[in-house]
């Protein structure tokens, strides 16, 4: 069944997601890439080098790699505790298909980046589903309309 879900007619990822610059050079420290997260209200943030995106830093490596070592972050550059390689989608990706990836990477956000690395924006769990919740609500009112029209008058059994 899930097979019939990823028609050409569905929700594409490239429209979830939140267009923000959330880039940061790679020699930033960690203390420069907390401040902008939280400037930003993000929870992640793509690093770049030479204008290339070569890795991401999340809330979660800045606990598991910076607060529970204790390197100092006023010193280290981000470079140095970032996930790599950056996990993307395809603006023209999905809905299902972005939520396969992150549930099989145990992601909460996901970077949607074109073919050719422009950066688009990033999606999160919330907006994925919020739109699954909006799919099903179509869904839900699209049956209801189907079993009414194709229900018989009520006066054809009196």
């Amino acid at each position: 069944m899930s097979e019939k879900i990823s028609g050409e007619n569905q929700i594409k990822v490239g429209s979830l997601a939140r267009r923000l610059d959330i880039m940061i050079d790679s020699d930033r420290t960690i203390r420069e890439v907390a401040i902008m997260m939280d400037r930003m209200n993000v929870g992640c943030l793509l690093v770049t080098e030479n204008n290339k995106i070569i890795g991401i830093v999340t809330e979660r490596d800045l606990v598991r790699r910076v607060l529970a070592t204790g390197i100092d972050h006023k010193s280290t550059k981000v470079k140095e505790i970032m996930s790599f390689p950056v996990i993307a989608i395809e603006p023209d990706s999905s809905l299902i298909d972005a939520v396969r990836l992150m549930a099989s990477y145990g992601f909460r956000r996901l970077p949607v980046i074109e073919k050719d690395g422009k950066l688009v924006g990033i999606v999160t769990i919330n907006e994925l589903a919020e739109a699954l919740v909006a799919t099903r609500d179509i869904c839900k009112e699209l049956l209801e309309m189907m079993v009414k029209a194709t229900k018989p008058p009520e006066s054809m059994y009196q």
